[in-house]
């Protein structure tokens, strides 16, 4: 025989508790995909930055420049394709093993900073402002999993609904986060220093334009 607890209706704080659980599974899947495609993004580009080191000077790069390069195109590739489960699914798929990722992943790059600030390993200190944007997102969108771990467990002896205006408007908030987040560490990258301004997509006859830019250019054919 069936229990009366198995048959009873759901109460309305029960109602409202699954809908809480499910708007926050799907803040938290859209904020990972948005946010996972910045981190690939900003991957690809101090890969780039790394990249343009090798064919400078005549000694052979470095290990850890080629070790850099490597993992940061593995970790583009990997957020790349988690970003998109996750916009697919809205929801972010293996947390528990996205979570020690990110935890590793993030001491690396913060270590990185660190050691650029310290003045390693060419003896010029430096912040790598792609590094530190990088860093700023992959801790956001822990920090958006650890609140969800969180929620999922309070939320049995909660009754908070999230409406679906709530979710919408804090993923529009998140783009516009992660979009600034991203711009920064883009335009701080070997790629963003090349960059045409948009003021001279326009230029005739070479009015207005910066010759700086053709000079940028023109080292990093040579270099390559």
């Amino acid at each position: 025989m069936n229990s009366p607890e198995a048959t009873a209706p759901a109460t309305e704080p029960d109602v409202q508790g699954r809908d809480a659980a499910a708007g926050s599974v799907a803040f938290g899947g859209l904020y990972a995909g948005i946010a996972g495609l910045g981190v690939a993004a900003l991957a690809a580009a101090s890969c780039a930055s790394l990249a343009s080191t090798f064919g400078i000077g005549s000694a052979p790069a470095p290990w850890w420049a080629w070790l850099g390069a490597i993992a940061s195109a593995v970790w583009a590739g990997m957020a790349l394709v988690y970003a998109v489960a996750s916009l697919l699914k809205a929801a972010a798929p293996a947390v528990n093993l996205a979570v020690p990722c990110l935890v590793l992943v993030s001491s690396v790059h913060l270590a990185s900073i660190l050691a650029g600030l310290w003045g390693f390993p060419e003896g010029a200190k430096n912040l790598d402002l792609t590094i530190g944007s990088l860093l700023l997102l992959e801790l956001s969108v822990l920090s958006v999993f650890m609140w969800q771990r969180k929620r999922r467990k309070n939320l049995p002896h909660r009754a908070v609904r999230s409406s679906s205006l709530v979710v919408l408007g804090g993923m529009f908030a998140s783009s516009v986060a992660v979009a600034a987040v991203a711009s920064l560490g883009l335009a701080a990258s070997s790629a963003g220093e090349l960059a045409v301004p948009h003021s001279e997509h326009g230029a005739h006859h070479g009015e207005d334009f910066d010759p700086g830019i053709m000079e940028k250019m023109k080292q990093a054919e040579h270099h390559h």
